[in-house]
């Protein structure tokens, strides 16, 4: 090997960006092609000019990764690759420089020359500025990656050895010379192994293109250097042209991961790019192997020598049959696995539907229980065991028994999840319970095979809900509608007594003297009085007619009837009888009266009947206590 042999090895990040336009890269490759153009010199002036325009490549690198290192939207590890990488240029240009020196003062015609320790040395540090790099993978990862290298540089040694190498070392070249001619390519195989196995690890930062221009880069220097070890067991100078060339892509490639680096822009912390995951790379320690076992093979059947080519043949075997026997017992563990994950999935889901508050029935086309979770006990009172088997509509309402036969009926004929419908079950007790259900039809499905029904019980939101309209529309006090429950009856009385031609009448009633009340036994027993007063306003009414209390020590009613101003007049009567008699309260008896007005309208609205009851509830109170007046035009003057 020569000592102008340099080594590429490379490393550093993952971005997205375009591909750079490098004046670095295109520069070096103009001056090496206008170099085999113009240049009709010797070898050995060839020699010096490609390593002149080598060792201006790595200064630029070195000049190109130490400022990228210094960029702070890069992850850390990214960052200490980069410094990294920096050292390994300076030692190239070391190195280099040295081959140089040695070339011009004629030092040394040597394989083995000062610089290549520090062209060896190239190859630790990137590997070192890979394994700074960040990624998705597991810390085992490392180890697995070191096993798996040392797999593919031992197969590949091997093979280089026993066709290219072993030929030149019984020639009489020397032994250092040609391990060194093994180890440069090997070792720039061990960064390729590296680089693409990060590539497929998921870099965690953004810089993926960049690592895959030193996967470029390696794999030239891999044909590079294996190109020169070939060379050096057959010869050609015309091969070196190529060999150059090889080295020369494989360091523009290097620039332009760097230039990558230089120029990445996202933030590096916490991405991670998104890709196939290959298989082709953990495949490689096998197919080293293979090629091992191959030429042991070869070379036992082509000179047979007892007993060691039996013992290969042997071992040949046994290995054969140990790697088939890893293959099942891989697989068995992924069968293992799989079960095993599925029961724990089976477990959680059965734990989950178990300890669900809802009712979850799993029935068949015919509307059977085949499953009833726990939450069947707590909720309508049977064990889940007893109801295997049972129809679903004997557990309903015998009035909503057909509704669940339809809603079993629409979720069997159609796919997909069906609307909500509510129905009533019942308990063992008697007692109902409102239910609101939804079911999924999953006949289709061989791990289901049936309609899944999803029920909770609704009673105390329905009991909730009635309580807050009837809130909404009642007077808290009292019981009795309240003025916008009245407002509504009353319009709806309107139109359907016009509907039917015939009037409306409201009855409009203000307690005489309250205040009074309030002033001389207090608040507390004025409430209590008008909740009384309302009591026996209820009990005068019909259960046609409503009663409200519109506010303060003000009440409604509305009589709906053909003869409604009739009624009104007999229903007046029967309050007045009522209230004649005493209100017993904490302090004492109380009597009081009510000053009512009336108003019936066949044509006018609701403001119109109600500013008239008002209006004639005024005239009564003007004509004394207790007294009745309905409604007149000559009130409104």
């Amino acid at each position: 090997m020569s000592t102008l042999l340099p080594p590429r090895a490379l490393q550093a990040h993952p971005p997205t960006p375009r591909l750079p336009v490098s004046a670095t890269s295109v520069a070096a490759a103009a001056a090496y092609l206008l170099w085999l153009r113009l240049s009709g010199g010797s070898p050995g002036a060839h020699g010096r000019v490609v390593s002149s325009l080598f060792i201006a490549l790595d200064v630029a690198l070195l000049v190109l990764f130490w400022r990228a290192s210094k960029r702070d939207v890069l992850a850390r590890g990214t960052r200490r690759a980069l410094r990294l990488m920096t050292t390994v240029a300076a030692l190239a240009v070391v190195g280099r420089s040295l081959a140089l020196w040695l070339d011009f003062g004629g030092g040394t015609a040597a394989v083995v020359s000062l610089a290549d320790p520090f062209l060896l040395a190239i190859y630790p540090l990137t590997l070192a500025a890979f394994l700074s790099i960040p990624t998705g993978g597991r810390p085992t990862d490392r180890w697995k990656l070191a096993l798996d290298a040392g797999m593919v540089i031992s197969g590949v040694g091997v093979a280089l050895w026993y066709f290219v190498l072993r030929d030149t070392a019984a020639r009489g070249a020397p032994p250092l010379g040609v391990a060194l001619a093994l180890v440069y390519p090997l070792a720039d195989l061990l960064i390729l192994v590296a680089i693409v196995t990060v590539l497929l690890r998921h870099p965690t930062d953004g810089n993926r293109s960049a690592i895959t221009w030193l996967a470029v880069s390696a794999t030239l220097g891999v044909a590079d250097d294996l190109f020169r070890s070939l060379l050096l067991a057959r010869g050609g100078s015309l091969g070196t042209v190529w060999a150059d060339a090889l080295h020369l892509a494989a360091s523009i490639a290097l620039v332009v991961a760097a230039e990558l680096f230089l120029r990445a822009q996202q933030p590096a912390e916490g991405v991670r790019a998104a890709g196939p995951r290959f298989r082709f790379v953990p495949a490689l320690p096998f197919v080293a192997a293979g090629i091992t076992y191959a030429l042991l093979f070869a070379v036992a059947m082509e000179r047979w020598v007892a007993p060691l080519s039996g013992l290969a043949l042997g071992a040949i075997l046994v290995s054969c049959l140990l790697g088939a026997r890893q293959i099942l017992t891989q697989r068995e563990q992924a069968i293992v696995v799989a079960e095993e994950t599925l029961r724990a999935s089976e477990a959680r889901f059965r734990s989950l539907v178990q300890q669900s508050s809802d009712l979850i029935f799993v029935l068949d086309a015919r509307g059977l229980i085949q499953f009833a979770s726990s939450s069947a006990s707590r909720i309508i009172g049977y064990s889940p065991e007893s109801l295997i088997g049972v129809a679903l509509s004997a557990l309903s309402h015998p009035e909503d028994s057909s509704r669940v036969a339809s809603f079993i009926e629409m979720t069997t004929n159609l796919p997909g999840v069906s609307p909500l419908v509510e129905w009533r079950m019942r308990r063992p007790d008697g007692e109902d319970v409102e239910v609101e259900a939804i079911s999924s039809n999953l006949l289709a499905d061989e791990s289901v095979g049936g309609l899944v029904l999803t029920a909770r019980d609704v009673g105390e939101r329905k009991a909730l809900l009635d309580q807050l309209a009837h809130q909404a529309f009642h007077d808290p006090l009292t019981g009795l509608a309240n003025r916008a429950l009245f407002h509504d009856r009353v319009m709806h009385a309107i139109t359907l007594a016009r509907r039917q031609g015939h009037a409306v009448t409201v009855l409009y009633l203000d307690l005489d003297d309250f205040k009074q009340v309030n002033d001389s036994f207090g608040h507390a027993e004025g409430d209590r009085l008008l909740a009384l007063i309302a009591g026996r306003l209820r009990a005068c009414a019909r259960s046609t007619d409503t009663v409200a209390r519109l506010g303060g020590d003000e009440f409604a009613i509305l009589v709906e009837d053909p003869d409604s101003a009739s009624c009104a007049e007999v229903l007046v009567e029967r309050i007045r009888e009522q209230m004649a008699f005493p209100f017993s309260l904490a302090m004492g008896d109380v009597t009081i009266s009510a000053s009512v007005g009336s108003a019936s309208t066949l044509t006018g609205g609701l403001d119109e009947i109600m500013r008239y009851a008002d209006v004639a509830m005024y005239a009564a109170k003007r004509s004394g206590r207790g007294l009745h007046r309905a409604f007149e035009d000559g009130m409104l003057a």
